[in-house]
């Protein structure tokens, strides 16, 4: 007897899709401007630009494609939440950060903003992997975007944060607003075991995933560098970034041999702990002037991601019923929070005469940590809690990690 799937995401799922499109059009047209004067930037910022895009789509989109049976979705709908996010996270961005004298102006710093702003609901939607249908991820995507945007505004206007470091929070924010969402929405229960056997990879949805982090590492310099105005501290940022992910990335196959009983390496920690380093050293990449302190970043943070991979992720789920889908904790939740740290201990010891930099930073690092672990938490947690009404009708745990509730297959004998 073929599974009784939901025959149609008709009731649902347009017709969010084009409220949310109709809404964000309307927006474009009656509150916003375009800045058209000419912006020199343009040209030197638009390929750091395109590497920041192959990251979100590309990058992202093939990285949560390691399920066997949920490779459609896992690409798909990263596509179309980044594509719905990047609007709704421009509009926020106008009008929280440019809106002036009744007026608010978008230019091509607003895009690349947006774009950056995206990344945090990407890294959420991994941890919930197979677990959510479609129209659950695009609310918790104009939830999440508007919550991180917050996020931002209060560091940069009230704690007086740099744009720049406001958005390397973003790691921290998405992995711990996925788990938290995650939490609230998923307790498993006797069918988990029946889900559990779908949630598996094989060869091919390795290797695509494997392709994902290809793009992630080859780009990350640009992610780490983009925000930035002077042409040092950018040169400096990708330097750094690429030392740092290089040094991850073989911190992570000597560890995933150590840690395997039969000394053998496992693909989950090469695809995953290899970008540790580009994450944690994000936050101190454009101030750095010596290259082994952001390679040593890049080796803690291999380190505890890959250890995290192998004994943490599974405690999660075991004793907290936080079912992390695809280990963003320990990829970006942990390097990230280590990142963090790294920049308050490098302010601490740096000579602040030659960086310029006030000592009381130090303290507000810390404290943006904090408001970001509080508000993602809290953020996820009510998310959740919305998205557990019936009204979105939340997959079975039978259904989890499955195309099949979504899309339609032809070459199947059972219709769907």
């Amino acid at each position: 007897m073929p599974p009784r799937y939901p025959p149609s995401l008709r009731s649902r799922l347009p017709w969010l899709l084009l409220f949310f499109q109709i809404i964000f059009i309307l927006v474009f047209l009656f509150f916003v401007s375009h800045d058209y004067q000419p912006d020199r930037q343009y040209i030197r910022l638009y390929p750091a630009f395109q590497d920041v895009n192959v990251m979100v789509f590309l990058g992202f989109g093939f990285l949560f494609a390691f399920l066997k049976k949920y490779g459609f979705s896992g690409i798909a709908f990263n596509f179309l939440i980044a594509a719905l996010g990047v609007q709704w996270a421009i509009i926020l961005d106008a009008f929280l950060f440019h809106y002036k004298d009744g007026i608010t102006a978008i230019g091509f710093r607003s895009l690349l903003t947006g774009l950056m702003s995206v990344l945090p609901v990407a890294i959420s939607a991994g941890a919930l992997l197979g677990k959510m249908n479609p129209a659950q991820l695009l609310l918790m995507t104009a939830l999440e975007v508007t919550v991180f945007t917050v996020n931002r505004y209060i560091m940069t206007t009230l704690l007086k944060m740099d744009g720049h470091l406001s958005m390397m929070h973003a790691h921290i924010f998405g992995a711990y607003y996925g788990l938290s969402v995650s939490w609230f929405l998923h307790k498993p229960s006797p069918s988990h075991n029946a889900a559990h056997e779908k949630e598996k990879s094989e060869t091919t949805s390795e290797l695509f995933s494997m392709l994902g982090t290809l793009f992630l590492w080859t780009f990350w310099p640009s992610y780490n560098s983009l925000l930035l105005h002077d042409e040092i501290e950018r040169k400096n940022a990708v330097y750094n970034t690429y030392y740092a992910i290089a040094v991850s990335t073989v911190t992570a196959f000597s560890v995933s041999v150590l840690s395997n009983q039969k000394g053998r390496l496992e693909m989950k920690h090469i695809r995953n702990a290899t970008l540790a380093g580009g994450v944690s050293v994000g936050f101190v990449a454009y101030m750095v002037e010596y290259p082994w302190i952001t390679m040593i970043i890049g080796f803690l943070a291999g380190l505890i991601s890959t250890l995290g991979l192998q004994y943490l992720q599974g405690l999660l789920n075991a004793r907290l019923t936080v079912h992390d889908a695809s280990g963003v904790n320990a990829t970006f939740g942990l390097p990230g929070l280590l990142g963090g740290l790294a920049y308050a201990l490098v302010i601490l010891v740096a000579d602040l005469d030659s960086i310029k930099i006030l000592s009381y930073q130090a303290v507000v690092g810390v404290g943006c940590l904090c408001l970001t672990m509080t508000l993602s938490l809290a953020g996820g947690l009510l998310t959740g809690f919305i998205l557990k009404c019936q009204l979105w009708k939340s997959p079975k745990e039978i259904h989890f990690f499955s195309d099949q509730s979504y899309w339609e297959f032809p070459h199947l004998a059972s219709h769907l």
